[in-house]
C-alpha cells in the first residue's frame, strides 16, 4: 500500500512539473511570436514534454492560454499590491503611480500584453480578466484609503472597476497602434482614469486618520 502511494505521489509530482514546464514554455514563446501562430505542439516541443502529455494537461492551446492568463493576472495583482514607492499629497498621484506600474508590467511581459490587452486576445479570456479587474479595483481603493479619507457614502469598488476599464482601453489602443504600452498612452490612461474618478471623488481629499 505504501509503495502504491509512493508511486502515485511520484506520478503527481511529475505531472505538476510537466504542467509547469508547459506554462513556462508558453510564456517564452509568447515573447517571440503572436499567440495565434503558436500551437500546443510548439509549446510541448519548447517545454521538452511529450505531445501526448501536453494534450492530457491541456486539450487545446486555448485551455493553456486560459490558465496562463490567470497566472499573469495574479502576477499583475502582486505588482500592484506592493507598497507605494512615492509619497503623495494628492490621490491623483496614487493613480498615476499605479497605472505606471501596470504599464511597466505589460511592457516587460509580452505574454501578459498579448493575453490580456492584445488585439488577438480571445474574447472569453478577456471576459475572465474582468474578474481580475474587480480585484485590481479593490487594490486601488486600498492604496488611496491608506493615505486619504474617501467619502463613505459611495460603494467604491464598482466605481474604481469602471475607471480601470477606462484605463485598460488606453492600454489596448496603445498595443493596437504600437505593439506595446507607450509612455504617451500610459499618461493617457492615468488622465482618463482620474477624469472619470473626479466625477465621484473631490479633487482634494483630507489625509487619512493615522491610528
Amino acid at each position: 500500500m505504501m509503495m502504491l502511494q509512493s508511486r502515485k505521489g511520484t506520478t503527481q509530482a511529475r505531472g505538476r512539473l510537466r504542467r509547469r514546464k508547459l506554462l513556462d514554455a508558453a510564456r517564452r514563446l509568447l515573447g517571440q511570436s503572436t499567440l495565434d501562430v503558436i500551437g500546443l505542439a510548439d509549446v510541448a516541443e519548447a517545454a521538452g514534454v511529450p505531445k501526448t502529455s501536453a494534450y492530457h494537461f491541456f486539450p487545446s492551446i486555448y485551455d493553456l492560454y486560459v490558465e496562463l492568463s490567470l497566472e499573469l493576472a495574479a502576477d499583475l495583482r502582486g505588482e500592484l499590491e506592493k507598497p507605494l514607492r512615492h509619497e503623495h499629497s494628492e490621490w491623483q498621484g496614487v493613480i498615476s503611480e499605479l497605472v505606471d506600474r501596470g504599464a511597466a508590467f505589460f511592457i516587460e511581459n509580452s505574454a501578459a500584453r498579448q493575453l490580456q490587452i492584445g488585439p488577438k486576445t480571445p474574447p472569453d479570456i478577456k471576459s475572465r480578466d474582468r474578474v481580475n479587474d474587480f480585484a485590481l479595483a479593490r487594490l486601488f481603493v486600498g492604496h488611496i484609503a491608506s493615505l486619504f479619507r474617501l467619502p463613505d457614502t459611495m460603494d467604491w469598488d464598482p466605481i474604481f472597476f469602471r475607471a480601470i476599464e477606462v484605463a485598460d482601453l488606453m492600454f489596448v489602443l496603445s498595443v493596437r497602434e504600437s505593439g506595446t504600452v507607450t509612455p504617451f498612452f500610459s499618461i493617457e490612461a492615468s488622465r482618463a482614469m482620474v477624469a472619470y474618478l473626479e466625477l465621484y471623488i473631490p479633487k482634494v481629499l483630507s489625509p487619512a486618520v493615522r491610528s
